[in-house]
């Protein structure tokens, strides 16, 4: 053994010895029909000389690119991708594009394995398409209100289709033939505690439909301007530190509009991959038909939480900007296409959400330009008393509380958080109702108890909720004693 050892000494002097040995027993495997190790030497022999050098030697590159095409020839994808990433710096904006095209190549052949043919995919992401941005069986554009029914997909019998396919009166109608209720939409006028925002809306022109002095005034400024109608708003970002806040008066402002909405959100998937989901209103499907060809007699275009919406262009350079944008799926490419639209289309409002402007991409801002920001802060003190007027005209048992204490002590909350505590608290107060059997109202220390979780441990209100919590329960201990 030491004698084989001082035969074969290593080459201590020569940093590419031990890589071109690599390469030579990478050689002499394929060539005795041994491909699989073959590939792995000349990876081996690539990470040697990627340690000795920021560079890799011509010789250590040229191994490299022989390694994969032993892994294409032997369909080793996974290999494959692993080398295209190693090999990619080094390749041509030409050999990305043959290299790409043969991933995608193995990526097929893998699926024909499980019996999924080419045209097969090729069907299956055109329907898809078609069903997006179709928007012909969208889900309802308000949050909570009452989904469309389930759409059969096996054909009934013969018997039954007849019966189905006689015209008859809408589902849920009255007897009498009435038309059905419509689903409600948010207005500026459901929507309390945001009294600020609305006139600043207002001043945009927004809100004001059903005004005749309104009306009249827009009339004398058309006839002095010479234009036809009111121009149109820019792009309009309602930005806010809760995200729910901003959502929920941007869908009063599409109520406030009364035109066909699209919505668009990011959303993920069962397996983490952000997807861009378009959904509109039911009974808007007829309208928003042919979103093809971009809005046809006005609409409203929703963007849900731009911020969070990552631009496939963020960190591309200019050059490469038409490249990934041919890169992109046919879905993803619509969509985009029908934002562009959109914003140059002036009988088309486009409407978006955000946390603040300065965490949308740059991608996304240019897209939208010129952009309108509308900040919506935590309501204040007036705001906060609509909204509990709200509240206890929905939920009688709110009524016996205090307003004044809670509107003081429901400071530095959003509104969302604030519906939210009062939700829990009417919550509790229901479940001990159906234990003791008998009506239970919403108690000052429950709500009281449910606010603190939701303020910020340092603030004053915390600590005034967290000694009124205490200073009820040992009043209840002393009662307690009294009995006792």
């Amino acid at each position: 053994m030491f004698e084989r050892d001082e035969a074969n000494p290593p080459a201590s002097g020569d940093p590419s010895g031990a890589p071109s040995d690599y390469l030579a027993r990478a050689v002499a495997a394929c060539e005795a029909g041994d491909a699989r190790l073959g590939l792995h030497l000349y990876l081996a022999a690539f990470e040697q000389a990627s340690e000795a050098s920021e560079v890799p030697s011509e010789d250590a590159i040229m191994g490299l690119k022989q390694a994969w095409r032993v892994a294409c020839a032997t369909k080793e994808r996974s290999l494959a991708e692993y080398i295209f990433g190693r090999l990619e710096p080094y390749l041509s904006h030409d050999e990305v594009a043959a290299c790409t095209s043969q991933l995608q190549g193995l990526a097929f052949d893998r699926l024909e394995e499980f019996g999924i043919s080419r045209d097969d995919l090729e069907e299956m992401s055109e329907a898809i398409s078609q069903d997006v941005m179709g928007l012909m069986a969208a889900p309802p554009l308000i949050i909570g209100g009452p989904a469309a029914p389930a759409v059969a997909l096996a054909a009934p019998p013969s018997s039954e289709r007849d019966v189905l396919e006689q015209p008859g009166p809408p589902v849920g109608a009255p007897e009498g033939g009435a038309e059905p209720q419509p689903v409600d939409i948010y207005t500026y006028d459901t929507v309390p505690g945001y009294g600020a925002v609305v006139e600043r809306m207002r001043s945009l022109g927004i809100g004001l439909a059903g005004d005749a002095s309104f009306g009249e005034f827009v009339a004398m400024l058309n006839a002095r301007h010479g234009f036809d109608a009111m121009p149109m708003v820019d792009t309009l970002l309602f930005c806010s530190p809760a995200r729910e806040d901003a959502s929920r008066f941007m869908m009063a402002t599409v109520g406030e509009l009364g035109l066909p909405a699209v919505r668009m959100r990011m959303e993920e998937s069962f397996q983490g991959v952000p997807m861009l989901c378009v959904s509109a209103q039911a009974a808007d499907a007829d309208k928003l038909a042919g979103l093809r060809r971009g809005f046809e007699g006005g609409g409203v275009l929703v963007l849900e939480d731009l911020d969070l919406w990552g631009s496939p262009l963020s960190e591309a350079a200019d050059d490469m900007a038409g490249l990934l944008m041919a890169a992109m799926s046919r879905g993803a490419r619509e969509a985009v296409n029908l934002i562009r639209q959109a914003v140059e289309n002036p009988d088309v409002y486009v409407l978006a959400s955000a946390s603040s402007a300065e965490a949308v991409d740059p991608f996304f801002l240019d897209m939208l330009y010129p952009i309108s920001c509308i900040d919506i802060d935590y309501p204040t003190p007036a705001e906060r008393d609509d909204i509990w007027m709200d509240l206890a005209r929905s939920h009688p048992s709110l009524r016996a509380l205090n307003r004044d204490e809670l509107v003081r002590l429901s400071a530095n909350l959003p509104r969302y958080d604030i519906y939210m505590a009062v939700r829990e608290a009417l919550e509790e107060a229901y479940k001990q109702g159906l234990v003791e059997r008998r009506y239970q109202p919403v108690t000052r220390d429950n709500l009281f108890d449910k606010l603190a979780a939701y303020q910020p441990l340092d603030s004053a209100e915390y600590a005034e909720l967290e000694n009124a919590v205490i200073s009820d329960f040992a009043a209840g201990l002393g009662e307690l004693e009294d009995l006792l």
